[in-house]
């Protein structure tokens, strides 16, 4: 009789894999790295631009052209920096559904959509600008202008109201549970109706200024709960949680 059963025999549960401290915390990184990656997006397009810094909202057809023509490996590090942290924002906010036990809650779908939303507005926006770049310099007009919105309202107004529909709905369940660190959680329930009001950029166009503030409070949150969780202060349920 292997190890296994004689554990079952005497009414101990085998070890799990997900427990081991490594898998069952390491989720934690994940907000981290998301914020690291993300303003390493922003620093290293900057840095290898050619000529004038591209500004979405304002930017015309023929400055969105000579961006694309000139920029292109500021274009392929921002987007491949982006799309780690697309991927590291999901790996980061499914596990925290499992880890407040709201799934099947409408807490939990909540915090589930908005997961979803911010981090494939994210990688949508992340699209549209590789498609810039193969067509902008023989695409009509009205594509090359279509394709510069997208990115902004995706990778802007979308992807922040989806951070903070995740904030939010995750905040509120932790702060009912008295869950730990709650600092993290009572800012949370403060920030994240914020961050998910600044969407209404789409209808009011001058709001997509102060759009870095939010993502500067997004990151906080963020960053706050993946140190909590890595110093254990969060009080982990013990399910099943993806590394």
């Amino acid at each position: 009789m292997g190890p296994n059963r004689i554990s079952e025999a005497d009414g101990a549960a085998p070890p799990r894999a997900a427990d081991a401290p490594g898998r069952r915390w390491g989720w934690g990184w994940w907000g981290i790295v998301f914020v690291v990656a993300f303003v390493a997006s922003i620093v290293a397009g900057s840095a290898l631009k050619v000529g004038a810094s591209l500004y979405l909202p304002d930017a015309s057809v023929a400055q969105l052209r000579d961006f694309y023509a000139t920029s292109a490996v500021a274009v392929l590090v921002q987007s491949a920096l982006q799309i780690l942290a697309a991927a590291a924002l999901y790996r980061f906010g499914w596990p925290l559904r499992a880890a407040l036990r709201a799934e099947g809650t409408r807490a939990g779908a909540v915090l589930g959509w908005g997961t979803a939303i911010t981090a494939g507005s994210l990688l949508a926006s992340v699209v549209c600008g590789l498609v810039l770049l193969l067509v902008a310099a023989r695409a009509g007009d009205m594509t090359v202008s279509g394709l510069g919105r997208a990115a902004l309202v995706l990778g802007g107004a979308a992807h922040l109201l989806g951070a903070g529909l995740l904030i939010t709905a995750a905040s509120a369940v932790a702060r009912r549970s008295h869950q730990r660190p709650r600092w993290v959680f009572a800012y949370g329930r403060v920030v994240g109706p914020l961050v998910a009001a600044s969407a209404l950029s789409i209808l009011v166009p001058p709001l997509v200024r102060p759009e870095p503030a939010f993502r500067l409070l997004a990151a906080v949150w963020l960053v706050g709960v993946g140190i909590g969780v890595l110093r254990r202060a969060f009080d982990e349920v013990g399910q099943d949680v993806p590394a």
